[in-house]
């Protein structure tokens, strides 16, 4: 089996979802759980973190070297996400200034104070990072980022290579196919006539020619497929983290059949649907009609539990009381039940005020 994707540990598990830098979130949910800070459990119970440990908390630093203490101690695993990746491939994206430093990012204010690191801090953080996998398995459950799509996995099983390796692999493949150039240039033509426009979210950009593209490339890489999920082209633009996208998620969750349990990350839920709006950086809402209580359905075959610990830099930033409508959650398997680093948000008037 390649390192891509990797078994998962027998026994009880806490399964803990995107932390995004939220490291007082972080031992707050382990001391819920029942772990001492170093990951220890006095039942023998193990910690699985299911990717984008860092980018836009205040101390993304603290949790990615906690995590990598308890991984490499023998009482955790961990999977990348796509913010893990955009570090691997060298993208400077939202929220994670803390990583090329703070003056390089013209909206790193926006997120309050935040933990950064020297530049020779950087690659000792990369080197953790690509010793991880991009999924787990064993034979009562799967631990993805974002999607488990089977023909994305299988075409990762087999290749050892770290995951930043593989994805570039994937990339010139994909750069090798007649279609790309095609769809590149086509896309290509259409940026230059849409210039600045694209970075300004006052007026929404009419393009025809950059959804098909976007949804292409995503969707034809398998690195990008389990970390960030498949994409399809958007009858509506949406200005999502300072860019429009010409391209929406798609519920992969609503169609999957296996009959393995899937738990996942990635896609920002909330505990009250009302606060979406405000917080979610405008990304569209997947889980409406999906309502949530203290225990996973026995007949829900894939769960998302992120419960955008990502969002809480813009309570923060707008003043919002806490306990913050944003959470971090764990799932306990297998009694499939969920747990938070805090009780009920403050009430939603409070946040209505704001």
């Amino acid at each position: 089996m390649g390192q891509l994707v990797a078994p998962l540990r027998e026994g009880p598990l806490d399964v803990v979802a995107d932390i995004h830098g939220e490291h007082v979130a972080l031992l707050q949910l382990l001391e819920r759980l029942g772990y001492d800070p170093e990951g220890h459990h006095p039942g023998g119970r193990h910690l699985v973190f299911v990717g984008d440990l860092c980018d836009r908390g205040q101390d993304s630093p603290g949790v990615i070297r906690r995590v990598q203490a308890m991984v490499e101690s023998g009482v955790a695993q961990a999977i990348v996400g796509n913010h893990e990746m955009n570090l691997l491939r060298g993208e400077q994206g939202h929220g994670n200034h803390w990583f090329y430093g703070l003056a390089r990012h013209p909206r790193h204010e926006d997120y309050g104070h935040t933990n950064a690191i020297s530049e020779a801090e950087r690659e000792p953080i990369l080197a953790f990072l690509r010793t991880l996998p991009i999924g787990l398995e064993r034979a009562d459950l799967r631990v993805v980022h974002a999607a488990w799509i089977d023909s994305a996995i299988e075409a990762c099983r087999h290749l050892d290579l770290p995951v930043d390796a593989a994805y570039f692999h994937f990339e010139r493949a994909l750069q090798e196919d007649p279609k790309f150039r095609e769809q590149k240039q086509l896309h290509e033509a259409a940026l230059a006539r849409l210039g600045k426009a694209l970075s300004d979210g006052t007026q929404m950009p009419q393009e025809p020619d950059i959804g098909p593209y976007d949804a292409y490339i995503q969707n034809s890489n398998p690195i990008r497929v389990v970390t960030s999920g498949l994409e399809r082209v958007s009858a509506t633009p949406r200005f999502v983290a300072e860019r429009w996208r010409f391209v929406q998620r798609v519920a992969w969750w609503r169609d999957y059949t296996g009959q393995v349990p899937v738990l996942f990350g990635h896609y920002w839920r909330w505990w009250d649907p009302a606060a979406q709006a405000a917080l979610s950086m405008g990304i569209a809402p997947l889980f409406a009609d999906d309502p949530v209580g203290p225990f996973m359905a026995q007949d829900h075959n894939a769960f998302c539990i992120d419960f955008s610990a990502g969002a809480r830099f813009k309570q923060r930033h707008l003043g919002h009381p806490q306990p913050y409508h944003s959470r971090l959650c764990a799932m306990r398997w297998p009694e499939r039940e969920l747990v938070f680093d805090a009780d009920e948000p403050a009430p939603l008037s409070a946040f209505r005020s704001i």
